[in-house]
């Protein structure tokens, strides 16, 4: 009765702080929905195509840009090893974004007769900075379970994007302007989120030394060793298909590329990040205390997310063709296609991103390479087979996606591999010291 009992508190709690990350992120998705029809209306697919490109250059090297320490925030023992950590992230993130800089200048890679690609990549570091700066504070609001802070923390970020985009988009129709938008806007999310937590910070900060951020280096170190080559896989497998479609097709597909992926990640957005960090956050204490708790947590999410993932994306697949024309008017026609052929990649990947969460709390890393070099493997063998032997745009977007499916769901195989592997090493340590 008793154990019942603790069950459902669990479960309620589970419940009650996703609904709070729910809500700040229905906020911001709601905005975006209804500004994407005027950014559709004042910038065309080519100018998203540009766009598209830069966000896939973004979220690919901004995967390595704090070597993954910031993941380590919520399972450090006490908040000064935290602390450290964080300290320890954001200096790498400095670094990554100088390095940045200078290589930029030192290969001339700027254009300087061309406006439109000096904007290109002048705001990279900036939207590096700003994407990196706003992944590292969010780790230490689910380290203190800050729920709130951070569905803030998205609103302003993607508020400001969108309206900077919006009125950007008033005075030019250039792609280089949602660029613009795109870096100012993260800067602000990741120093609005920081504000929130001045006080810890304030408190903490005569914790914080190069000892101390040494020590944390060393202890987590399997994260920039290892978890680093997963993350970089994974980001290969989101956004090489982006690289593909514009060369292949076009930079027009791949602007409409673009809208149909943010059509389709907001189930994802409203709901697989916000269980995903209630997931890390009741995961790691669940852990300290009783495995067969988080075991039963890791089984319950995942016939939630079946459910609901069916449930949307099936309703997604029939209306698109009808809507999104209307919405978002008639040069994007083709996205509705596009989105019935990409929904069951992302029906997938509702299901599985939330307990990939496994491989950091679990420590188990090296299993998360693994199966993060599997999907990449699977998603090249369809961009391979869509190269060699497809001509039409739906053919190879659902080659494509297909492709990715697959892989995605041996990720899940592999994230619930790392429960019985998990259970296998802790049996066999107690039986050690047993001895």
């Amino acid at each position: 009765m008793i154990n019942l009992f603790k069950q459902k508190l669990i479960l309620n709690d589970f419940i009650r702080s996703v609904s709070v990350l729910v809500s700040g992120t229905v906020i911001s998705q709601t905005a975006i929905v209804l500004i994407t029809p005027v950014l559709t209306r004042l910038y065309g697919p080519e100018a998203f195509g540009l766009y598209a490109i830069y966000t896939a250059i973004l979220y690919t090297v901004t995967i390595i840009s704090s070597l993954h320490y910031e993941t380590a925030i919520p399972l450090a023992k006490n908040d000064k090893d935290a602390i450290n950590t964080l300290a320890l992230a954001l200096l790498v993130l400095l670094g990554f974004v100088f390095i940045g800089i200078f290589l930029i200048i030192l290969l001339n890679v700027i254009p300087y007769d061309n406006k439109n690609m000096a904007f290109y990549w002048l705001f990279l570091p900036l939207s590096i900075f700003g994407l990196g700066s706003f992944q590292v504070f969010q780790l230490w609001a689910l380290r203190t379970e800050s729920y709130r802070y951070i569905a803030q923390g998205r609103v302003q970020m993607n508020m400001s994007q969108m309206l900077i985009q919006v009125s950007l988009g008033m005075t030019s129709r250039s792609g280089s302007l949602l660029i613009a938008g795109d870096a100012l806007g993260r800067v602000v999310g990741g120093f609005g989120l920081a504000y929130f937590f001045r006080q810890d910070f304030s408190r903490l900060r005569a914790v914080i030394s190069r000892k101390r951020m040494k020590n944390m280096a060393i202890r987590y170190k399997k994260f920039p060793l290892i978890s680093s080559w997963s993350s970089i896989f994974s980001g290969l497998s989101t956004h090489l298909p982006t690289f593909f479609i514009a060369g292949m097709i076009g930079i027009k597909a791949a602007g409409l590329y673009l809208i149909a992926s943010r059509i389709l990640a907001l189930p994802d957005a409203l709901f697989g990040n916000a269980v995903k960090q209630v997931y890390i956050a009741k995961g790691a204490k669940l852990l300290q205390n009783s495995f067969p708790q988080f075991r039963k947590l890791f089984k319950t999410t995942i016939q939630k997310l079946i459910l609901l993932s069916l449930s949307i994306f099936t309703f997604v697949f029939i209306l698109a063709p009808f809507l999104l024309p209307i919405v978002f008017g008639e040069s994007w026609e083709e996205t509705g296609t596009f989105v019935q052929c990409m929904v069951i990649l992302y029906a997938s990947q509702l299901i599985i991103t939330p307990i990939t969460a496994n491989f950091y709390l679990l420590e188990l890393l090296h299993l998360q390479v693994i199966a993060e070099l599997g999907r990449l493997l699977f998603l090249i063998l369809g961009i391979g087979y869509a190269y060699l032997f497809l001509q039409e745009p739906w053919q190879i977007i659902l080659c494509i996606s297909i492709a990715g499916a697959i892989g995605t769901i041996m990720l899940g195989l592999f994230s619930w591999y790392s429960l019985i592997s998990f259970y296998r090493q802790d049996t066999i340590q107690i039986n050690k010291l047993s001895k």
